[in-house]
């Protein structure tokens, strides 16, 4: 393996004949893989793989809400990107087919005081007690950002996909942190018809409080329900 910190190759990514390139920070990683190989077909080895597909398919919808990937720009593990980081802590939580209620879309944070959480066919419905009772909120926090992912499983068309998956944000300007707060978060006419083909769902939530430059300041850990 070898690491470029220079400028003569650029930032590499994929794959070229047997090296594989990503870059890390700045610095283009280059790996020697093996001319050839046998992939193993044992029980284990073929869980291992589907978990890592579902495992990057849930971490590729989180990295599609720009608050979350913030957050998690600040936590990332050393040498890792900000995608690897996020795999590494979701992929113990995936099961084989689907991602499950364990799974998380931020690193931490303070409990979320929800009261309510319910998906229905064209939304989500949201009820929170006042998030000042959950963190200790600071004048600089003037905005709240709501961050939702739907995994929508069990198909009643057993051809269509085992699962799918849904992303949703909502921007609060001026929120108010002392009181109670209760909202909704629709889904366009193409998140419906998806929805419309599961019969069960997994629902994660995070919140994350935002100062007047758009910045985040401090966030919920994931609250996450199951119907």
């Amino acid at each position: 393996m070898a690491r470029v910190t220079g400028n003569v190759l650029g930032n590499l990514r994929g794959k070229l004949g047997n090296l594989s390139a990503r870059t890390v920070e700045g610095k283009t990683i280059l790996s020697a893989r093996p001319s050839s190989f046998n992939i193993s077909q044992t029980p284990e080895s073929i869980e291992a793989r589907k978990k890592f597909g579902v495992t990057g398919h849930l971490c590729k919808f989180i990295m599609d809400l720009p608050d979350l990937v913030s957050i998690w720009s600040k936590e990332k593990l050393p040498g890792m990107s900000v995608f690897n980081t996020l795999f590494k802590k979701n992929y113990p939580f995936v099961d084989a087919d689907k991602p499950t209620v364990d799974n998380i879309l931020t690193p931490g944070g303070f409990s979320l005081p929800v009261q309510s959480a319910a998906v229905a066919a064209d939304n989500v419905s949201l009820e929170l007690n006042a998030l000042n009772t959950a963190a200790v909120i600071s004048a600089e926090e003037v905005d709240l950002s709501v961050n939702a992912l739907i995994v929508y499983h069990n198909p009643t068309n057993p051809e269509d996909a085992p699962y799918s998956i849904v992303k949703l944000t909502k921007a609060e300007a001026g929120f108010d942190f002392t009181t109670a707060y209760t909202g909704s978060i629709s889904l366009d006419v193409v998140q419906q018809a998806l929805a419309a083909k599961y019969q069960n769902s997994i629902l994660y939530l995070a919140v994350a409080s935002k100062n007047a430059d758009g910045k985040v300041v401090q966030y919920s850990a994931t609250y996450s329900s199951q119907s």
